[in-house]
């Protein structure tokens, strides 16, 4: 041990001997730990972290899947009640279901996340409350009764001001009475992954919701998330084949709704936010840890040309060492600690830009009203992680330049009065560095070439409407109980305002609109068609719109009319379907005069009188959808949003819009009020994609920057060794384009090789992205190509200096130096 102190104090003061030395090595070392330790905290808070609840890992979510929806995707209710209360595999498996609710309280109404929860929900996660109580199991198992609430924390504190007398409160949540019971703890948010869930309402109360009225009649009313926990000794495996029994036997019964129903139980980390995710999340965490894991690799072997270039120069005071009795493994260890002591400097700094980088990412904002939860917040997993690469990056970096510097022999580097020897080995352990330097940056550089391409085909995507001069805002009148005819003569008052206004060229309003987080789906079929076994319906996404909708959002109309003022109230039932609803259901026919059924039309045929352009309407990567536009008047739609297509800029309109509203009813919530550039940029939009692009064009800057310094460094060192050469061929002749070239050759040569290397690599590694790109190939050519040309013209660059200085060798001077 007392050795160990030793070697700790002499390294720490041979650092503090090369400043300049020690803190380029700190800063590189930092560089790749810190972009480390920012990516680990995303991944940490997305898949790591474990829920704030007794025995976590005991959690598991159950989803179904079916032949035309075969991601694992939310429950009904009704087949919730079997498996809960027919499995033997959990200790308690309980529901909850997603919505916003209208709040009213003090004379002030706005919108709340809820989950609609199941009375066990509580108790199963082992939740204990902060003030009064949280809802019992017994509660919740009778439509419309037990009107309680228990409130989030920081919506607690945040709308009633942490009054700790707000127990027992009355409130109105949609127009009905309900009374405040309890608050959750601090630490819990919810079980939907990414949102602060800020209210508490029993399943039963879901009556309430204009949105829930299938939700406990109809099995194929997929709406709610099932979260369990498995009884000790139970795997997710055995737990979903105790559930598939039962889920058969609901499929035998109920043939219509169940037909090739599948379940799939995962652990509650991998189903975050949703159980379709279980899947991807954990494919795009590995990517963006490969290649943060590139730009330390790059980092280290830096550090490694930066010992390699040091030891050399160290090689008579490791002599003297020897000389004087050190064994090989004493100057090995001691040439560790240093480097050792070099990687705990970078990853402190690293973990400190970590930080600072997560606490930025911790700001993002999305669009929209959601409460969204961002939490990268660093804890012991983070540290631990940190501290982990830190030691590893340290032991990569140091292990190679110490065990060459204890092979040094002890005459050779006396006779060499200090300066040290480099074989040829030495110098081929070189150039495999920098050949794994260019290699590592390429593959980086050409992952962010392939993410920022994907971004701009996105950005040019057809959509289906014009996103410019478009203003979005969002109301649901229940939510302050309005009743039908109420909402009504609102909204045709709101429109009539708005587009009366100056400066507004067209407006509508909708139930949602594109890539929005509500989206309407429904099992379609044509008169007279018939379901194959086996098979269900075709699945169609759907949308309630006013008149004008098509104007307004300059969606086009190809074949037929768009829906006009008198659909609204007409007996007659009629629709707008897209290019890829009218291929599917009437195949080589013209569809305008066809008739379809849906099943929220309560058997009534639909008449189809319009055939709208292609566009995206759930999320940007998307496949072609089967998409219809239904007059909102027929169905009424409580919650709408107003969509203002402007002459100016939207944002602009916003005020006067919202003034327009509330002269109509002054506590009307008004919420999601934005533009539609900014609605396209949310978590269904370009959110995603713009995270990929920016992460991947960080990681590969940070490449390159590292793979030039290494490049410049490693051929300045070679020129540095060879001046002896340079001064004999100057003063037989040679000029300086001769010795230009010769520079040039020796270190361009070796990046060369690097970027086949890097090339061959990043094919190899290329369809580990294909499903996270959109609208290019994995191994798109330009993107290749003018990758490669740039990391070639970056590391001519960092050639040419070194080499440019060569011959500026003055031959007497490099003769005297020998």
């Amino acid at each position: 041990m007392e050795t160990i102190w030793q070697d700790i104090k002499h390294g720490a003061r041979v650092l503090r001997k090369s400043p300049a030395f020690t803190l380029v090595a700190v800063l590189t070392l930092a560089l790749g730990i810190g972009a480390n330790a920012a990516i680990f905290s995303i991944v940490n808070a997305f898949l790591l972290r474990p829920l704030p609840v007794p025995n976590p890992e005991q959690l598991v979510f159950v989803a179904n899947s079916h032949p035309e929806n075969l991601e694992p995707h939310r429950i009904s209710y009704l087949d919730y009640q079997d498996y809960s209360g027919q499995s033997d595999a959990f200790t308690d498996l309980a529901a909850y279901k997603i919505d916003f609710v209208g709040i009213s309280a003090d004379g002030h109404a706005e919108r709340a996340f809820t989950a609609f929860v199941s009375g066990n929900y509580f108790s199963m996660l082992g939740i204990t409350p902060e003030l009064g109580r949280l809802i019992l199991p017994t509660e919740g198992k009778t439509q419309g009764a037990d009107p309680v609430v228990v409130l989030g924390n920081e919506y607690w504190r945040k709308r009633f001001g942490g009054d700790r007398s707000v127990i027992g409160k009355a409130v109105t949540v949609n127009g009905h009475p309900f009374t405040i019971i309890g608050v959750v703890p601090a630490s819990f948010h919810g079980t939907f992954a990414l949102g602060e869930t800020q209210a508490y309402i029993p399943m039963g109360m879901a009556v309430i919701d204009p949105f829930s009225k299938d939700l406990f009649t109809k099995r194929d009313a997929h709406e709610v998330l099932a979260i369990g926990r498995m009884k000790p000794g139970i795997t997710p495996a055995s737990a979903q084949a105790s559930v598939q029994v039962i889920a058969s036997a609901i499929e035998k019964q109920n043939p219509a709704t169940n037909k090739g129903i599948r379940i799939h139980v995962m652990p509650e980390h991998l189903a975050r936010p949703e159980p379709q995710s279980a899947a991807q999340t954990p494919l795009v965490a590995s990517v963006f840890l490969g290649l943060v894991g590139l730009v330390l690799l790059v980092a280290c072997v830096n550090v490694v040309n930066l010992l390699l270039s040091r030891a050399t120069g160290r090689s008579k005071e490791l002599a003297i060492r020897a000389a004087l009795g050190a064994g090989r493994a004493r100057l090995v260890r001691q040439m560790l600690t240093e480097c050792l002591l070099l990687s705990l400097l970078g990853g402190l700094t690293g973990a400190a830009a970590g930080m600072w980088a997560s606490r930025a990412l911790s700001r993002i904002t999305l669009p929209g009203d959601i409460p969204f939860r961002l939490d990268f917040s660093f804890d012991w997993r983070v540290f631990g992680y940190s501290t982990l690469i830190a030691l590893v990056a340290g032991l990569v970096a140091g292990l190679v330049p110490a065990l060459r510097a204890a092979r040094t022999d002890v005459h050779d580097a006396m006779r060499e009065g200090g300066r040290g020897t480099a074989g040829d080995g030495h110098h081929r352990l070189r150039d495999l560095l920098v050949v794994a330097q260019v290699a590592g940056c390429l593959v980086l550089l050409i992952a962010a070439g392939l993410f920022v391409r994907s971004l701009g085909h996105a950005r040019s995507v057809e959509l289906g409407l014009q996103p410019d001069h478009l203003l979005l805002l969002s109301m649901d009148p229940s939510q302050q109980g309005y009743d039908e005819a109420h909402g009504r003569a609102l909204f045709k008052q709101v429109e009539e305002r708005v587009r009366a206004l100056p400066g507004v060229e067209a407006a509508t309003t909708s139930f949602t609109f594109p890539m929005n987080y509500d989206n309407q789906n429904a099992y379609v079929r044509t008169e007279g068609q018939s379901v194959e076994d086996g098979k269900r319906n075709p699945v169609a996404l759907y949308n309630d719109v006013s008149s004008d909708y098509f104007e307004t959002m300059k969606t086009r109309i190809l074949r037929g009319r768009a829906l006009t003022l008198a659909d609204q109230d007409s007996p007659l039932r009629v629709a707008v379907v897209n290019e890829t609803m009218a291929r599917k259901l009437w195949p080589n026919a013209d569809p305008i005069g066809k008739h379809f059924y849906y099943d929220a039309a309560e058997g009534k045929p639909i008449e189809v009188v319009g055939v709208s352009k292609d566009g995206k309407y759930g999320w940007m990567f998307e496949d072609p959808t089967p998409y219809f536009y239904m007059p909102v008047g027929q169905d009424y739609r409580s919650e709408r949003v107003l969509q203002i297509r402007t002459v100016g800029a939207p944002q602009d309109m916003a005020l006067t819009a919202l003034k327009e509203i509330h002269a109509i009813d002054a506590n009307l919530p008004v919420f999601d009020v934005m533009t539609m550039e900014q609605a396209l940029d949310g978590g269904n939009g370009f959110f995603l994609l713009n995270m990929g692009a920016g992460f991947a064009a960080v990681l590969g800057g940070l490449g390159l920057i590292l793979a030039v310094i290494g490049v410049y460094g490693v051929v300045a060192y070679a020129a540095s060794r060879r001046t002896n050469e340079i001064g004999i061929r100057m003063a037989l002749g040679a000029d300086r384009g001769n010795i230009l070239l010769m520079v040039l050759r020796q270190g361009f040569g070796v990046v060369l090789v690097g970027i086949g290397a890097g090339v061959v690599v990043a094919l190899g590694l290329a369809r580990l992205l294909s499903n996270m790109l959109f609208g290019i190939r994995p191994t798109d050519p330009l993107t290749f190509s003018t990758v490669t040309i740039v990391l070639a013209l970056a590391a001519v660059a960092a050639c040419y200096l070194p080499a440019h200085r060569a011959t500026r060798v003055d031959p007497l001077v490099a003769l005297r130096h020998e």
